[in-house]
């Protein structure tokens, strides 16, 4: 029998592949890749007798470390400059040149027990809901109370916010069915610390050149190793 898990990220991989190999607009490829997502995680979650306490409204894992790949910094960009005035754009901006100059003085470690509002949570919600990251997208919680108590005390790693598994299985097979596309099809598929990324996506006109030719799009966004 054909494991569900490593069907839905070959699947996801082979679709991805060869819309990547025949469209130059990694985005938009991206794009029908979230589509998917999300009908696969909705079925998913609809056959669960447990179900996410997360809601709209809900941000506390919206102060948490982020990692991007570059495909998904251009989406947020085009959307972004589709959807936002020039005056939020560069309030967001602001907020994440401030956010940036605390990261860079933390550890990784560090980093990921330190609370950092996201720039893009705007009024508790997220302003880029509909193309945030796989990383984003990825988590989910059956306990609001634990994360409430893991935001208030983000230096205990003990605190466990639940998960549902198959929710959390089918999440990560199919991303990495898109991020394992993405690389063999010559893309950048490293791994970036988002609020630097998204920094580096506005402010380096060269950067989506880079990604085009398939070289290393950020120069100055932390890379995650």
């Amino acid at each position: 029998m054909t494991d569900p898990f490593q069907s839905a990220a070959l699947n996801e991989y082979q679709r991805s592949t060869a819309q990547l190999a025949t469209s130059k607009d990694s985005a938009a490829t991206l794009k029908k890749s979230y589509e998917r997502y999300d009908n696969l995680i909705a079925k998913a979650i609809d056959e669960s007798p447990v179900k996410p306490a997360c809601k709209a409204g809900c941000a506390f894992c919206c102060h948490y470390k982020v990692e991007v790949r570059a495909h998904e910094m251009l989406l947020i960009k085009d959307y972004m400059s589709k959807t936002f005035t020039a005056e939020r754009i560069a309030a967001v901006l602001a907020e994440a040149e401030a956010n940036a100059a605390i990261i860079r003085t933390l550890t990784p470690e560090q980093h990921l027990t330190t609370n950092i509002k996201c720039a893009l949570l705007q009024d508790n919600q997220c302003s880029i809901y509909p193309v945030r990251p796989f990383r984003c997208r990825n988590f989910h919680s059956t306990d609001a109370a634990a994360c409430e108590q893991s935001h208030n005390d983000p230096g205990n790693m003990e605190i466990a916010t639940g998960m549902i598994e198959d929710v959390a299985m089918f999440a990560d097979a199919h991303t990495q069915g898109f991020e394992a596309a993405a690389g063999q099809t010559g893309r950048d598929a490293r791994v970036y610390d988002f609020t630097t990324a998204l920094l580096e996506v506005f402010n380096e006109p060269n950067a989506p050149k880079r990604y085009k030719v398939g070289k290393k799009m950020f120069q100055n966004a932390i890379e995650v190793k």
